[in-house]
Parts: C-alpha cells; structure tokens; sequence
C-alpha cells in the first residue's frame, strides 16, 4: 500500500486509520476537504468489500474539492452528516473586480487551513465558497474586507452549478516530456520549467510530480503554482517535422 503511493504515506495511513474505525468501531468517519488525487486514494484504499461505504459532498455540482464520509454500509447517511456550508460572498463592485486568487487569499490570511473549505467559484458576480460548518461563524465575523472593497458572507441553499470555461492554444512540441510541456505552455525556457517542477511547483492530475521526464497523457491536468491551471490535450496530429500537435484548455 505504502509503495503504490509514494511520498503519500502519511496521508494513507490516516486513511487506513479511518478504515479501522468505520469498520471495526462502527463510526461515521468525515474527512476534510480533498483533491481529487486524494479522494482517489481513499477509494483505493477503502476498496469494494460491501462492508464499508463511500460517500462524497462538496458543496456544489460538479466541485472538484470534497468530502467523504467513510461508513458502515448500513448507515443510512444525510446531507447535514457532511457539515458543509455554501457560503455566498457579495462585494462591493465600484471598487474593483475581485479575483479568485483574492478570495482564496483573503481566507488563508485569517488562519484558515486549505483543508477546510473547498471549491471558490464566481457566478454573477458573486463568489461562493463550501466551507467547514465548524469555521463558518469564525470567517463570517472577520472577513470584512477583501482588498478595498467591503464583503458581506451568507449561508445560502443555492444550487451552484460549476461549469468551467477554458482558452484553448495549440502548441508545436517534440515529446510529452513534463518539461517540454511545461516549458512550451507556461512560456519559460527549458531550464526554468525543470528548475520549478524539481522544486515541486507543478503538478499532474493534482500530484507533485518532480521527474521531468514524465511523459504526460491525454487530458493530463497540469498546473503550475502562481501560473494557474491547464488540461493537456493530444489531437494525434503531427507535423512534416515528426513534430507533436497538442493543445492547451487553459481555465479562464
């Protein structure tokens, strides 16, 4: 278990800790908000046995960020029993658009670890953030000000629906080296791109990856810290050169 996931055996092991619990205490386990390489290694991990459930939340339709609830399968589990919150945020407009980055900053400024709130997704010009029921109060009563502009917080039963738009670029490479592709859409020379994933600023799929060798797949999602995010795209074209046509669906 701890060789499949390398460099994550601290978090397996809380994983497996949880397993012993729902299945031979009989608790409801919540863990906190998880990427979806995460959520995947819970699945692993928890497998098919019958005896144990796995149940997820995030807030909104189609986040990415969750929570899961590791169960006895024959608990009959509730939307409350995830403790989630989706909180609306409206700002005052006439001084400045506010940005995701600027939501996502305000929040780790207060002391909030990352793990306890999910997805941050602006929808008619409104931010809406699922949180912890546990901090919602905390946050409510500090968040104020985000940059110069006044912010009101509010619980709202929504049904929020993320849809993500992307800018589509297409790109000339010579192999699916982690580097190259790293190099060619983030426009940085060779030398930076390996520089920052040997540091462990990019990662696949959600996954530090530190070898530049890596070849990346067909919709591989690759992002770049402080960069942003973009899904890797094969279209099995090549040039008169032998060359690589690929595409890059940045998210907007």
């Amino acid at each position: 278990m701890f060789e499949h996931f390398k460099g994550e055996e601290v978090f397996v092991k809380k994983i497996l800790e949880f397993k012993d619990q729902a299945l031979y205490k009989q608790r409801i386990v919540l863990t906190k908000f998880l990427n979806p390489y995460h959520q995947s290694i819970v699945y692993s991990i928890i497998g098919n046995s019958g005896d144990l459930i796995v149940l997820e939340d995030g807030g909104l339709v189609n986040s990415e960020s969750k929570r899961l609830i590791i169960a006895p399968s024959f608990y009959q589990i509730e939307k409350e029993d995830f403790e989630i919150v989706l909180v609306k945020i409206i700002y005052a407009k006439p001084f400045g658009k506010l940005t995701h980055r600027d939501i996502l900053g305000a929040l780790m400024s207060l002391g909030v670890k990352r793990e306890l709130f999910g997805d941050i997704y602006e929808y008619n010009d409104n931010f809406y953030v699922a949180m912890d029921l546990k901090i919602y109060d905390y946050v409510r009563d500090n968040l104020t000000i985000i940059k110069r502009s006044k912010v009101k917080l509010s619980i709202t039963d929504e049904k929020i629906e993320i849809i993500h738009e992307y800018v589509s670029k297409t790109f000339i490479v010579s192999s699916f080296r982690l580097d190259r592709i790293v190099s060619s859409f983030y426009k940085l020379s060779r030398s930076k791109a390996v520089s920052y994933i040997q540091a462990g600023f990019v990662k696949v799929n959600h996954k530090e990856v530190e070898e530049i060798s890596y070849l990346c797949n067909n919709s591989d999602m690759i992002s770049l810290r402080r960069y942003g995010r973009v899904k890797f795209v094969d279209t099995k074209r090549k040039t008169k050169q032998d060359n690589f046509v690929v595409e890059g669906y940045f998210y907007k």
